[in-house]
């Protein structure tokens, strides 16, 4: 099993990742991009699963994780997109397929509508397609939501919730993803890494109509139990360019990366190795 390295990006804003490095230096690279409130992390699960000799990094978001926070917020599906074309940039990766769940997801298209040349494909796991006002009060609700503080850490880890909340994940990974997203504050309390302006009211772009747009093979994985990726959604955003994959795991719900990592493993390394180097 390899071992993930941190690594960090130079910034404006500063960023960490991590990086498990591939045995050859010929071998495919591939980015992990997470969702709202995750962290680089949330895709150790997949990366441990993987067949192949890959080249492996997973990205902390501005605002999430050990990444740098941005003043004023900039949180918006553009900027998280620059995030990755930083990446690529300085880490110099020759082409990568991109790897982007939920929020994540939304953030990956962007970056394929405005950076195509920077990635040879992308991936997005159960993401919004379409999004409704009941979804974007939700959003904003979130963002409203107060700091939450806890008094030590057995407390905080007792309190760990997923958002949402369902899903037959183990939970010692739950666990492990909480000691990921919790962090020490000067006053000896724990509260979560991320920055609650990460929630700023709206998946920021209408995905639907940039996923037509696009000039990358995109693979769409829809949860065969989502909520957030409805199937007639996916389907028609499938339907609307020619470049794009759907394939839907039945039986599994919005996070994929810690439910079935496995499955998610194979399905990423099959589409990697039907995409033209």
């Amino acid at each position: 099993m390899r071992t993930p390295v941190s690594r960090f990006v130079s910034g404006p804003p500063r960023l960490h990742c991590l990086r498990w490095e591939a045995a050859h230096r010929r071998a495919d690279t591939i980015v992990f991009v997470h969702g709202n409130s995750a962290n680089a992390w949330w895709w150790r699960f997949v990366a441990e699963s993987f067949e192949s000799a890959a080249s492996l990094i997973a990205l902390d978001l501005r605002g999430h994780g050990d990444s740098a926070w941005t003043r004023p917020p900039a949180y918006s599906p553009h900027d998280y997109a620059q995030d990755i074309a930083n990446l690529i940039t300085e880490f110099e990766l020759e082409r990568p397929i991109v790897v982007g769940h939920s929020m994540g997801g939304v953030a990956t298209i962007a970056f394929a509508e405005r950076f195509p040349q920077l990635a040879r494909a992308i991936v997005a796991v159960d993401v919004p397609v379409t999004s409704t006002p009941r979804r974007n009060r939700y959003l904003r609700h979130l963002k409203s939501l107060p700091k939450v503080v806890y008094p030590d850490l057995p407390t905080a880890l007792r309190s760990f919730r997923l958002m949402p909340n369902e899903g037959e994940i183990p939970p010692e990974v739950v666990l492990e993803i909480a000691k990921k997203s919790l962090i020490r504050t000067e006053d000896d309390t724990y509260t979560l890494k991320f920055d609650r302006d990460s929630f700023f009211g709206s998946d920021g772009i209408d995905v639907a109509a940039t996923i037509t747009r696009l000039t990358l093979p995109l693979l769409l994985v829809r949860a065969g139990e989502s909520r957030i990726m409805l199937a007639d959604s996916a389907e028609k955003a499938r339907e609307s360019n020619r470049l794009v994959q759907l394939i839907t795991m039945p039986g599994a719900h919005h996070h994929l990366p810690l439910e079935c990592p496995l499955e998610l493993a194979r399905a990423l390394e099959d589409f990697a190795r039907a995409i033209p180097v």
